[in-house]
Order: C-alpha cells, then sequence, then structure tokens
C-alpha cells in the first residue's frame, strides 16, 4: 500500500540554466562539457561558487532582517556545488550540479524544510529567499519488494486509480508513464500532481502560487488529504 511521509515533506524549486550563462564563462576559452564526469562537475561548482555564496548570504541575511534573529541563532555554510542556512523556523540548501540528461545545462535544486506550521511564520517570509519555490514534495515509504518488477507494476495500478478517482469526481486529465513510473494529474485550477515511484516522492504545484508558506497555505485548502498530515506534523515539532 502507498504510504507518504508528510513529516518528511519539503518545499522545492528546480531549475536548469546553460554553462554557458555561467557568470567566469569565457566563449573561445573555455569549453562546454561534453559529458557528465568529475571535471564538468568540478568546472561547474567553480563557475558557480560566486552565485552560491551569494545567495547563501540573502537568505542568511534576510532570516535576520525578517525573522528578527541573532547571529548565534543562525548558521550558513558554502562548499563545492552547495550551501545552507539553518535557522530555528526553516532549514535551506541549494545544490548546483551538471543535467545528467544535458551536460551543456546546469541544474539548480533549492529546498526549505519548515520546522514552524505557515500560520505561525510572518506573512513575508518567504521574501527572505531570492529564488521562491513552486513545488510542496511528500517523500513516499520505501517499496517493500524492493525492485521487484511486479510489485511496481501493482503499487503503480494503486497510483493511477487514485488519480482516476479523483479525476472523475473533480475533474482533470490523467497522465501515466509505467516504464518510467511516472503518473500526475493536471486539473482545470492549474493545480499538478506528480508521484515518481523511482524517485519515491510525490509533487504538487499550483499555477500562480509559489513560496513556502503560500504553497502549503493554498494546498491545504485545495488538497487538505495531502497538505493537512503535513501542516499537523509541523505542529507537532
Amino acid at each position: 500500500m502507498l504510504e507518504l511521509r508528510p513529516e518528511q515533506a519539503f518545499l522545492r524549486k528546480r531549475q536548469r540554466t546553460a554553462v554557458a550563462s555561467l557568470p567566469g564563462f569565457v566563449r573561445g576559452r573555455h569549453r562546454l562539457p561534453s559529458e557528465v564526469g568529475r571535471a564538468g562537475e568540478q568546472f561547474v561548482h567553480e563557475l558557480s561558487a560566486p552565485i552560491l555564496d551569494a545567495e547563501v548570504r540573502e537568505v542568511y541575511e534576510g532570516a535576520k532582517r525578517i525573522l528578527g534573529l541573532r547571529r548565534r541563532q543562525l548558521s550558513r555554510a558554502v562548499a563545492d556545488g552547495g550551501g545552507n542556512v539553518d535557522a530555528p523556523q526553516f532549514r535551506f540548501t541549494i545544490e548546483v550540479s551538471l543535467d545528467r540528461d544535458d551536460p551543456q545545462q546546469v541544474l539548480w535544486q533549492r529546498r526549505v524544510v519548515l520546522l514552524l506550521p505557515p500560520a505561525a511564520l510572518p506573512a513575508d517570509f518567504d521574501a527572505l529567499f531570492p529564488v521562491a519555490c513552486d513545488e510542496l514534495v511528500l517523500p513516499m515509504a520505501p517499496r517493500i519488494h524492493g525492485g521487484d518488477r511486479e510489485a511496481e507494476l501493482v503499487e503503480f495500478d494503486e497510483v493511477v486509480e487514485r488519480l482516476e478517482d479523483f479525476a472523475a469526481r473533480h475533474g482533470g486529465r490523467v497522465e501515466e508513464d509505467d516504464g518510467l513510473g511516472l503518473a500526475g494529474l493536471s486539473t482545470g485550477d492549474g493545480s499538478r500532481l506528480n508521484f515518481d515511484l523511482r524517485a519515491r516522492e510525490l509533487s504538487l504545484r499550483m499555477l500562480g502560487h509559489d513560496g513556502c508558506r503560500a504553497l502549503l497555505l493554498e494546498a491545504e485548502r485545495r488538497f487538505a488529504d495531502l497538505a493537512g498530515p503535513v501542516i499537523i506534523a509541523l505542529a507537532r515539532a
């Protein structure tokens, strides 16, 4: 049976940009990576270092300004390919890597783990993040039977059945690919639910809503069965 882990939920933003657009890249002097490997990753880490450092610093300063925190209440770090800021109200991480599907593209991944329910955060909370999250992600429990193909298909059938039931009641379009373990539902109000059974996650997007606080509050309104347990878990933390 499909089991979500609302206590492990987080907010996310994924972006792809061209390697050639990174600061410090000089056409004619630098070569674009042709494959994902150690050298290419190191090259991208070096070029992206100023961006990482600036964004981590901006989140850190924003937390002091908007949340009224002091230096001793915060921690921050930047290393090759990533950085983070930890505060009593949230944990922020940013990572950069070559896109495995296209090594001439850079994949940026930003995550925010909230440590308080959204109603306990100030209305301008999301202003402290230079790039707003646009996905609510709920991890799924590991599959009991591991990589067993038959178990995968049984689970996939269950997911698609749930999405089709939802679409029958509320409207929407279901898309599926059992080869990749992907199933999704697009609704008439611009919401998008995606199940990725290989990554073991359910992600939710809502057109016109981004930022941690806004996403969670709107998700609770539209998808109470999914977002409600997340907010309950935050209140208990």
